[in-house]
C-alpha cells in the first residue's frame, strides 16, 4: 500500500489485513514506514515488544555482513531470511506483524542493509509461503526506488482528492511499471 503522506495508507492497510483474516486467510502485516503506526492501527497493545528490523543491528550485521554505524560499506544483497518471519513476527489478534523501523537520529545514515533484508523477506514470503502479505509502505517514492516492493502482485496507491496526491499516484504507477509490477490500483 503506497501513496503520499497523510492519505490513509495505514488505516487502509489495517482494514485490508483484517478483511483477509476474516475471510480465513493467513495474514502477515508489515509496517515498512519509518513513522510506524500499523501496530497501533491493528490494535496491538504491546508496542514496545515489537523490535523493528532497523534496530536489530547484530542480526542485520550477521546476515548482511554490514558494519553498524558505517557509511558506504559493502553488504550482502541476498541475506538468509527464510527463518525471520516466524521468529520476528508478533501475533495481533490472528494477524502476524513485523516492522522495518527507520532512522532514529538526524544524520544517522541510511538503513540500506535493513531495507535489503526486508526486500529479501518479502521475496521469500511471496515466493515460498501461502500467506497474504500487506505492506504499509513509507510515504512517497523511496520504496520503489529501493525496489522494496519488488515481487508484490498488487500495488495499491491510496490517494486523496487533490492534485499533488494524484500526481504522486501517477509517478508511483510509472515506477511500478519500471519494476514490472503488473497490477496497480488507486483507492
Amino acid at each position: 500500500v503506497s501513496g503520499k503522506g497523510g492519505v490513509g495508507k495505514t488505516t487502509f492497510s489495517s482494514t485490508l489485513a483484517n478483511l483477509f483474516k476474516e475471510n480465513g486467510k493467513k495474514v502477515l502485516a508489515i509496517d515498512a514506514d519509518p513513522d510506524a503506526n500499523l501496530a497501533a492501527a491493528l490494535g496491538y497493545p504491546y508496542l514496545k515488544e515489537v523490535t523493528p528490523i532497523s534496530e536489530m543491528t547484530e542480526l542485520v550485521a550477521e546476515r548482511t555482513g554490514s558494519k553498524p554505524g558505517t557509511y558506504g560499506s559493502m553488504f550482502t544483497i541476498n541475506p538468509k531470511v527464510d527463518d525471520l518471519p516466524d521468529t520476528l513476527a508478533r501475533e495481533v489478534d490472528g494477524i502476524k506483524f513485523m516492522t522495518l523501523g527507520g532512522v532514529k537520529k538526524g544524520g544517522g545514515g541510511c538503513i540500506c542493509p535493513e531495507s535489503t533484508m526486508l526486500k529479501n523477506i518479502i521475496m521469500h514470503l511471496v515466493l515460498a509461503r501461502d500467506e497474504v502479505i500487506i505492506m504499509d509502505m513509507e510515504a512517497g517514492l523511496e520504496h520503489l526506488g529501493r525496489a522494496t516492493a519488488t515481487g508484490v502482485d498488487h500495488l495499491i496507491v491510496v490517494v486523496e482528492p487533490g492534485q499533488r496526491s494524484l500526481e504522486t499516484a501517477h509517478v508511483v504507477r510509472k515506477l511500478a511499471t519500471d519494476l514490472n509490477l503488473k497490477r496497480v490500483s488507486v483507492v
